[in-house]
């Protein structure tokens, strides 16, 4: 196993979360596979998928093992490019946990975030995982990013202008949702 680490600096005053109410826009970035997590369960697929690591990946032109580590995307240059452009309110690096248990952590006592499954499609590794390893869509949203790597709240004023700014930083969004009352994550429609 190989681990790396970063530490920044932040200004006084610019922390994040701020001011997250509810009818804030949830953008989300496309991830660029797995990532960084949910290679335990990633290994027990493959184990009862029958396949090995140098075999051709199922969705993917590559051998699986080179499918499977295709490596974390980093969000920081477009995310500061879209805090520049004004009305970011939080971010949610979707990490270990998915979506249900990562954009909680943005989110004030008292709101929650509902989320239109059919907003995105399901990019074809995470749709493999699913099926080889016969995992439910609640279980998926827990484990993996399931193809939105990163979530910008946004003020409902500011998003299609963050959202530009995002598709020209290089970054694929998705209009997700948006924060409302309750708490946690709630879905509509189907995973897929």
């Amino acid at each position: 196993d190989l681990a790396g680490f970063a530490v920044g600096a932040m200004e006084r005053g610019q922390d994040l979360p701020r001011d997250v109410a509810a009818g804030d826009v949830l953008l989300g970035l496309a991830s660029d596979g797995v990532h960084s997590n949910g290679y335990s369960l990633v290994r027990r697929v493959v184990e009862v998928s029958g396949l090995t690591w140098a075999a051709p990946s199922p969705f993917d032109g590559q051998s699986l093992g080179a499918a499977l580590l295709t490596p974390t995307r980093l969000y920081v240059r477009p995310a500061l490019e879209a805090i520049r452009q004004g009305g970011v309110r939080g971010l949610a690096h979707i990490t270990g946990g998915g979506l249900t248990e990562n954009l909680p952590r943005v989110l004030p006592d008292g709101q929650g975030a509902v989320i239109d499954l059919g907003a995105w499609t399901l990019p074809p590794v995470f749709r493999w995982l699913a099926e080889a390893g016969g995992i439910d869509g609640d279980e998926m949203l827990k484990t993996f990013n399931c193809g939105i790597g990163m979530v910008v709240v946004v003020a409902p004023d500011a998003a299609d202008a963050v959202a530009a700014t995002l598709r020209d930083s290089g970054e694929t969004v998705f209009t997700l949702g948006e924060v409302g009352a309750g708490q946690g994550v709630s879905y509509s429609g189907a995973l897929g």
